[in-house]
């Protein structure tokens, strides 16, 4: 048995002392009767003085607002650029709020030029008020930390957890007004983050009901590789032994994901099922690698629906992060 997690890390941790220090809350959803969805994430680097904000609505449309800020901080904490998170009650209720102007891409894939996407296409000022409703510390994948080493590499964060998530509110948009409920995935991770610790990475998350889901991660790095993740079953938590993943994919220029299948494994349990993404949006990370030269992740973030073989259906989110050689992601093949 690794090391437990309390009430505590729901909250703010005290930073280290590496520059690249990070805490990140996330959370991500799909409302599949309103056709809307989103994300929202901060990213905090205390010791470098700024956040990472992230927020993404999806529209009916197929369009999507999208704002990033690198947003000046002093200190932790649970606001940044507009966006504010609250802690309501551990493992249970959180709430994310945003104000502030976001870019409505008509064509999400626009985003893969941010310059281009940003001055040429229009702003609208966003009100977003939601509610995270999960199902406590007994469903959290990380409740022990020794679950951590089953999906992360080594750089992506020395803490992290993740479970699901049934998210109510309302989302307003310019003079468009959405009240959404739906439902998707929440982390919350803390240590040094390395961006590009990753080759190519491959999140799910199919939520059916608060009782039973999954959430399944892939993760290949220079030194390491994982499959694993966690399964709700009738409300039992199950960590997952194996999974197998076959992936569909459009041709160039963007390689969009069209369709998953996944057959999961947690003891005696299997689970099989199907995940068509509803939208997409393609953000990214530069750096430099060890040798100097600019290294390009793609992280290509889609809410999904879930077709189960027994009938049943979900909604969840995908996350695909991939670095690009020649510009082609490098890990289609998986």
């Amino acid at each position: 048995m690794g090391e437990l997690l309390t009430d505590i890390d729901e909250g703010v941790h005290t930073p280290g002392p590496q520059e690249n220090w990070n805490e990140s809350r996330y959370i991500d959803f799909w409302d599949d009767e309103a056709h809307v969805g989103g994300w929202f994430r901060i990213g905090a680097r205390p010791n470098a003085h700024y956040a990472e904000m992230s927020a993404c609505v999806y529209l009916p449309d197929g369009s999507a607002a999208f704002t990033f800020e690198r947003a000046d901080i002093s200190e932790n904490g649970l606001t940044a650029g507009g966006l504010r998170w609250g802690v309501v009650e551990p493992w249970r209720v959180n709430t994310v709020a945003f104000t502030g102007d976001m870019t409505v891409l008509r064509d999400p894939w626009l985003l893969t030029n941010p310059k281009e996407a940003f001055s040429t296409s229009p702003t609208e000022p966003a009100d977003v008020s939601l509610t995270c409703r999960s199902a406590g510390l007994t469903a959290v994948m990380g409740q022990d930390q020794d679950q951590h080493h089953l999906i992360f590499l080594p750089g992506q964060a020395d803490y992290h957890y993740q479970h699901m998530t049934a998210v109510t509110g309302t989302i307003r948009l310019g003079d468009r007004t959405f009240e959404v409920s739906g439902r998707g995935g929440k982390d919350h991770s803390w240590g040094p983050r390395n961006w590009h610790a990753k080759i190519y990475l491959r999140w799910l998350t199919a939520c059916i009901d608060d009782r039973n889901g999954f959430m399944l991660t892939r993760a290949v790095g220079p030194t390491k590789q994982t499959r694993s993740g966690f399964v709700l079953h009738d409300g039992a938590f199950r960590v997952v032994d194996d999974f197998t993943m076959t992936n569909t994919y459009a041709g160039a220029p963007y390689h969009e994901l069209r369709g998953v299948g996944v057959t999961v494994h947690a003891g005696d349990l299997e689970l099989t099922a199907r995940g068509t993404p509803r939208n997409w949006l393609p953000a990214r990370h530069r750096q430099r690698d060890p040798e100097g030269n600019e290294a390009l992740l793609r992280i290509v973030k889609q809410p999904a629906t879930w077709e189960f073989t027994d009938g049943r259906t979900a909604t969840g989110h995908l996350e695909y992060h991939d670095l690009v050689e020649d510009g082609v992601p490098v890990g289609l093949h998986d």
